[in-house]
């Protein structure tokens, strides 16, 4: 199997799951917020419906750019907006615009090489250096999709527990 076969399926499994999770739960816990400083389960999905063009868009431009900058804070426009705005959207069309995720995944790594992966450029934040391509799928992808299904959980959690 390709490694890019496998990014896309990794990527994939953890979208299932974010999407599993999701769907097996009422309005009421997906919205609850846990603190002021932890994020709902609602501006959970919302991020994660974000970051997968996001970073698929970043890994894009290096491919056909190689030397490119890519990345970008935690102050980004886009990223900030996506979880303010968790509020005023609807969970079926979160929880669509996640599962449409996967066609853009799709589509970026069957136009992609396994050789594309090993491209190295500069991340935006000079803490990171130059890094290959392998890093920001492996970091701001597969990694960030999994840490954000272990808040989900425990949003479940913290949600049972409360009293």
């Amino acid at each position: 199997m390709s490694r890019t076969t496998a990014y896309m399926e990794q990527i994939n499994e953890q979208i299932d799951i974010t999407l599993q999770k999701a769907r097996q739960l009422n309005e009421a816990t997906i919205r609850w917020k846990p603190a002021d400083n932890v994020w709902s389960i609602m501006e959970i999905l919302c991020h994660v419906e974000e970051i997968i063009p996001y970073w698929l868009n970043e890994l894009s431009n290096v491919v056909k750019s190689p030397g490119a900058s890519w990345g970008r804070g935690l102050d980004h426009p886009a990223r900030l907006e996506a979880v303010a705005a968790a509020d005023s959207r609807s969970v079926a069309e979160v929880l669509q615009g996640i599962e449409a995720s996967k066609q853009i995944v799709n589509s970026a790594f069957s136009s992609m090489s396994d050789a594309d992966l090993d491209i190295e450029s500069p991340h935006r934040n000079p803490k990171f250096g130059v890094k290959p391509m392998t890093f920001l799928i492996d970091h701001f992808l597969v990694q960030h999709l999994t840490n954000h299904n272990q808040q989900i959980d425990r949003d479940i959690q913290l949600y049972k527990d409360r009293g």
